[in-house]
């Protein structure tokens, strides 16, 4: 019994080392289109952090091995393109914090960030698709570089297991997770309260401004 219990031992850290070995690597890519919405009147600058940039993420299942999913690029792009088509003006920054003086010619900044991402296989959720998630931080800073909004959105997405290969599955998967979070942002954003209140402030800078030009032309 001795000797099974060793053999039994034996094959299964045998079997934890081959499954540790077994890597799937997710490279997210293709194109998605943004939403459209209606531009929202202001020169926004955006700044997107290194680990924005370049967000990847690891984990190991017990059944399959490591996972490891790079969506940093396609993340990248797509937010480039989501702020291009919500605001009149985009410009990115690219220091945090904001120096003095640095943000007089726009009318904000904003600064998005990933908090969390998860995914889930068919051999965990016990259905056959493949699902993703991912938690998007957006701050809204005023000229000061104060924070004047904080939004979270969560983005979700899933494919099915038996059209793609796992690693594509799963990549299709992160992919509409970014767009439906970029969905939201562009539709619930222009709703939020603070919203509203800074375009109502940026338009009576813009109406102030437009008298003085006009008191120094009369």
């Amino acid at each position: 019994m001795g000797h099974f219990n060793h053999k039994t031992q034996l094959f299964m850290l045998l079997s934890a080392i081959l499954l540790a070995s077994c890597t799937t690597s997710v490279t997210v890519e293709g194109t998605v289109p943004t939403p459209l919405v209606v531009k929202i009147p202001a020169t926004i600058g955006v700044h997107f952090s290194d680990e924005f940039k370049t967000f990847h993420y690891q984990e190991v299942l017990e059944d399959s091995g490591t996972w490891k999913v790079d969506l940093g690029e396609q993340n990248l792009t797509f937010f480039q393109n989501l702020f291009s088509s919500m605001f009149s003006a985009v410009e990115e920054v690219s220091e945090l914090p904001f120096q003095e003086g640095e943000m007089q010619h726009l009318d904000g900044v904003l600064v998005p960030r990933i908090v969390k991402y998860g995914f889930l296989t068919p051999a965990i959720s016990g259905l056959k698709f493949y699902s993703a998630s991912i938690q998007y931080q957006i701050l809204l800073y005023d000229h000061a570089g104060e924070v004047i909004g904080d939004w979270n959105i969560l983005g979700y997405g899933k494919s099915e297991g038996g059209s793609f290969s796992a690693d594509d599955a799963l990549g299709d998967a992160t992919m509409l997770a970014i767009r439906d979070g970029g969905a939201r942002i562009a539709i619930e954003m222009s709703q939020q309260p603070q919203i509203i209140k800074w375009v109502q402030t940026i338009d009576s800078d813009l109406v102030e401004q437009e008298l003085v030009e006009q008191e120094i032309v009369e």
